[in-house]
């Protein structure tokens, strides 16, 4: 793992002890923010933080996850077998419960939800998403009828509940269950500093463009 440069460090620190709970926030402006986050370059691994922090809020309070853990997130280019997506729910007896699969600006279609069918054929899921944050999800609504037929099809035959979705519905819909909004942006910003010294993906810029919207919103003080 390639070491953090003094400038990085600094970027970090200052975020890590500057965050305030101050401001306004409300379910638009967040997504606002995340919206902007996500734009910017070399940015897949946004999003995948972002609903990981969702379900670090959630998975103590929803009755749906009692009794489930939350496995930490891991590389993207571990080798890992036995990883099933980017984010995986697991039960009290280290069976697969709910994964999440994030693509970005991948259109979704048949055959994403085709691998999903081949890569859990012989491991009993009850639910799997697929998020997207292309813009539409689907890249029309033909081929959105057609997944969702697919995705009925899969169920009746297989047994796993597989959603297909846009990214910004799904983060919408989830955060209709967090009761202060200000806890997913500090865990939101605690897991991109804690990713950007775990892994090579998320970059000192991540960092800086977060910081930059979080002043933006009131959410980090101005001071130099």
């Amino acid at each position: 793992m390639i070491e953090l440069s003094s400038k990085d460090e600094i970027i970090l620190n200052k975020v890590d002890k500057e965050f305030q709970k101050i401001g306004t926030l409300n379910i638009n402006i967040i997504l606002e923010m995340l919206q902007k986050h996500f734009a910017i370059k070399l940015s897949s691994r946004l999003p995948v933080i972002a609903i990981y922090s969702i379900y670090q809020i959630l998975i103590p309070v929803l009755k749906r996850y009692e009794n489930k853990k939350l496995v930490s997130l891991q590389v993207h280019t571990s080798s890992d077998k036995h990883s099933f997506g980017d984010i995986e729910v697991y039960t009290k007896a280290n069976k697969p419960f709910e994964i999440v699969e994030i693509k970005h600006n991948i259109p979704l279609d048949k055959y994403l939800i085709f691998d999903i069918v081949k890569k859990t054929e012989n491991t009993p899921i009850d639910r799997y998403y697929i998020l997207t944050t292309f813009k539409s999800g689907f890249e029309n609504e033909v081929t959105e009828k057609s997944v969702n037929e697919f995705i009925m099809q899969i169920k009746q035959s297989k047994g796993i509940d597989i959603i297909a979705n846009g990214i910004i519905t799904t983060l919408k819909y989830y955060l209709r269950f967090i009761d202060d909004y200000k806890q997913f942006v500090k865990a939101y910003t605690d897991n991109l500093i804690k990713d950007s010294k775990n892994s090579t993906e998320v970059k000192s810029f991540h960092i800086e463009k977060w910081t930059e919207i979080l002043k933006e919103y009131g959410l980090l003080n101005n001071k130099k």
